[in-house]
């Protein structure tokens, strides 16, 4: 079953808000080199093909089929010593999990994805698993779960140039300090780094994003010193 190309960039949009993404990072502003898998409309290569495939068969809701070219995809993509890509699938595949409510699986294979990033040496990659695993357990209420992997992903990038995967876990973690913990001075200090981060990388969406949850944060602060 083929996609018409309009249809293929639509199907990669939505599998991308689905398998939530964060709007903020979507490509615009300065660019930032990192391994993607978004590959190309009918992309030539092997492990691109099954990328692909793997899209249409979650979009029609296949998704025995979808993990199967997922794997499929990292195979090609080891065979190519493509390992930072590779690694990323196995993202992906927990997001699929996620989406069909199956938060075990999910779980495990982010953890999959953790311990690949972490043996080819890749931290920005294993971070963002972390920030998954994160996000994952504050999906189940386990908010003390959620943080720690929050934290631990923060701990590996938080000293590294600006980029995208810090502002991820950055803002997570001003969230985290804020609906959770009820902590805003400390969630302060996060969005203002997420912010930071924004700028950096000339994101102006995210930046004025970050802005406008400042003044809202430091407004009920205030609020609360009377």
């Amino acid at each position: 079953m083929g996609f018409s190309p309009a249809l293929k960039y639509l199907v990669i949009v939505i599998v991308t808000l689905g398998m939530g993404f964060s709007v903020w990072l979507l490509p615009h502003g300065k660019k930032i080199k990192e391994e993607s898998i978004t590959t190309p409309i009918d992309a030539k290569d092997e492990a691109g093909r099954y990328l692909q495939q793997a899209s249409e068969d979650f979009f029609y809701h296949e998704f025995d089929r979808a993990i199967e070219n997922y794997g499929k995809a990292i195979t090609a993509f080891e065979k190519e010593n493509q390992l930072k890509k590779a690694a990323k699938v196995y993202e992906s595949i927990g997001d699929l999990y996620k989406f069909r409510r199956n938060l075990e699986a999910a779980k495990a294979q982010y953890i999959l994805a953790m311990k690949y990033h972490h043996k080819i040496n890749n931290p920005l990659g294993e971070a963002r698993a972390m920030n998954h695993a994160g996000d994952l357990f504050m999906e189940r209420g386990d908010n003390v779960s959620a943080g720690a992997w929050y934290k631990k992903g923060v701990e590996l990038i938080k000293d590294i140039p600006p980029h995208q995967n810090q502002a991820l876990l950055f803002e997570n973690m001003g969230r985290f300090y804020w609906k959770t913990e009820e902590n805003i001075p400390e969630a302060i200090v996060w969005y203002t780094r997420t912010r930071d981060v924004f700028s950096a990388l000339e994101n102006q969406m995210g930046y004025d994003h970050m802005t406008a949850v400042l003044n809202k944060l430091r407004g009920g602060q205030n609020l609360n010193t009377h």
